[in-house]
């Protein structure tokens, strides 16, 4: 399959820039159709910052994608803004068909792998490259999106972070090699993969939609580092059942969504052997997710959103009962659990599922150009009343951020951002021992999909990350200034003796600049990032370039 999707890439490039040089003949404008608007996308992104400054109504952000009734409502800009000559955006009407724009992508890495929220896409050593596109259509409440993604990347060797594995073991995780499914490199050769990307099917009717997709889930208001869900991995296919829009119960609007899928693992995962659970030792290689998520906008403070969500992963038993299905909805504390496969050594109270669950917040101040938000989240159930209240950080994520933006002129806005999340370990993980983040004792493939983490991408164990970025936007595109910095792989950091453990923290720290430049009907991306990569004394000190380069093409409607 390698070189069929080498082909394939190298292929599609001189079509894309055979295209461009016939689409420049075009109008410089295009209308954005509902299937552009992906879930932390570029779209996303731009319509969050005109909704701080009144452009676009006030709208719950922490449950997405958009359904086609909520895009249609982002489409009614009012005023003007940066991008209006080069994207139009309107509703599409009730039958339509419309072609997405495709994308060429290629970035390279000089010294180990490096990307993070690019979807299904996995950046090694050296070069990276992927293709992208697809259309969307409608018949009245039905709608498709059919979006794929097709990768190939060179992944070139580099110095493994040594973990006590053999064989194709050695490819897993540096700190937590039994108990997620991270590789640190996709095997010794190139590694590609073909995944349905951001596709959906779906039935709108009467304010519920219900549908199957492989997209990205983006749940909470997280820009940078999603505390539960975001787009740092490829989505799992999952249907799903949910409100439309928001909708009116008089004290405000409530949006909610329930969704069941089948996940995925690596070629490198801990877990072997059978598809469905067998013991604690044998698993299953197949894990059954399920998750809940509700949104609240009270009435009387515009601009605020409330919501909490919940995603378990489950072994995988071979067979779909209704047991299965009442998950997103059981008790929220350990001893309301129903008593599941009492397991010796371990707690009977349903062991062969990992839930993470957390509330958020999010709040625009109206016309302001300000945003602030929230999230704390939870590895596990607490165990009842009692141990919540005593020692409410226990397995603990929380994450903060804000958005400022600063209206220069109707043609331009410049705007900064920041977020900041912490899973490290608090002062009670002295006495108590703790689960740790994104990683579980028997779902030992962790919070992940294919070898990636669904969450925030900085690590598991006891991580942290923060980043501040500076975003200008101009009637020609867009450009991007950022600041970052992450604590993976965090465990015990030093032995008893103070000496350095294998688990020492790796601290990365990046600096980057990102060019989104408006060609006619093209657009042009690049940009570059420096990332230096620190573990404690005798490890070594890494310096990363990390080059990227994308070319897109998009079509009239």
């Amino acid at each position: 399959m390698s070189n069929t999707i080498r082909a394939i890439l190298t292929g599609t490039v001189g079509l894309l820039v055979l295209s461009s040089s016939l689409a420049a003949q075009s109008e410089a404008s295009i209308a954005g159709a509902r299937g552009g608007v992906v879930a932390g996308g570029e779209l996303d992104n731009y319509l969050r910052y005109l909704q701080t400054i009144g452009r676009v109504p006030l709208g719950a952000w922490g449950l997405r994608p958009f359904s086609a009734a909520e895009v249609d409502s982002l489409s009614k800009v009012s005023g003007t803004h940066p991008w209006k000559n080069s994207w139009m955006f309107r509703a599409d009407s009730a039958h339509h068909f419309s072609v997405l724009p495709v994308t060429a992508n290629a970035g390279f890495n000089s010294a180990f792998p490096f990307g993070s929220n690019d979807g299904a896409v996995w950046a090694g050593r050296g070069l990276t490259t992927s293709l992208q596109g697809g259309f969307a259509a409608a018949w009245g409440p039905v709608s498709l999106v059919v979006n794929p993604i097709v990768f190939r990347a060179e992944n070139t060797a580099f110095t493994l972070a040594p973990n006590g594995q053999t064989g194709n073991g050695i490819f897993r995780d540096g700190d937590f090699p039994n108990n997620v499914d991270l590789p640190q490199r996709f095997g010794s050769g190139a590694y590609s993969r073909f995944d349905w990307g951001q596709s959906t099917i779906r039935i709108d009717w009467f304010g519920v939609t219900a549908g199957f997709s492989t997209a990205n889930q983006y749940w909470g208001p997280a820009t940078v580092f999603p505390v539960i869900l975001g787009n740092n991995a490829a989505g799992i296919p999952h249907v799903f059942l949910g409100t439309e829009r928001p909708t009116n119960i008089g004290i405000g609007r409530v949006q909610a969504k329930v969704v069941y899928g089948m996940e995925s693992q690596s070629a490198y995962s801990p877990v072997t052997g059978s598809d469905t659970f067998v013991d604690v030792t044998n698993p299953g290689t197949r894990r059954f997710m399920s998750g809940l998520v509700v949104t609240f906008s009270p009435k009387p403070i515009p601009g605020l959103e409330l919501g909490a969500a919940r995603f378990f992963h489950q072994a995988w038993s071979g067979q779909i009962d209704s047991k299965l299905l009442r998950t997103p909805f059981e008790g929220i504390l350990k001893s309301s659990v129903p008593t599941g496969l009492a397991i010796p050594g371990f707690d009977d109270k349903d062991v062969l599922k990992n839930q993470l669950a957390s509330v958020f917040g999010r709040w625009v101040l109206p016309h302001s150009g300000f945003e602030m938000y929230a999230e704390y989240g939870h590895e596990d159930h607490n165990a009842d009343t009692r141990d919540f209240e005593l020692e409410p950080d226990h397995s603990r994520i929380a994450m903060v951020g804000f958005k400022k933006v600063f209206v220069r002129r109707d043609s331009s806005f410049s705007a900064v951002r920041a977020e900041y999340i912490d899973g490290s370990d608090p002062t009670l993980g002295r006495n108590r021992g703790e689960g740790g983040v994104y990683v579980h004792s028997v779902i030992r493939q962790g919070h992940t999909e294919n070898g990636q983490l669904l969450g925030a991408d900085i690590g598991v164990g006891s991580p942290s990350g923060a980043s501040i970025t500076w975003d200008t936007y101009a009637p020609r595109g867009r450009s991007t200034w950022y600041l970052l910095r992450t604590t993976q792989d965090n465990s015990t950091g030093v032995t008893p003796l103070g000496t350095p453990s294998p688990g020492a923290t790796r601290l990365l720290i990046t600096i980057g600049y990102d060019r989104l430049s408006f060609k006619t009907r093209t657009d042009m991306t690049y940009g570059a990032a420096l990332t230096e990569a620190k573990r404690a004394q005798g490890f070594p000190r890494q310096v990363n370039v990390s080059i990227h380069t994308a070319f897109g093409v998009r079509f009239l409607q």
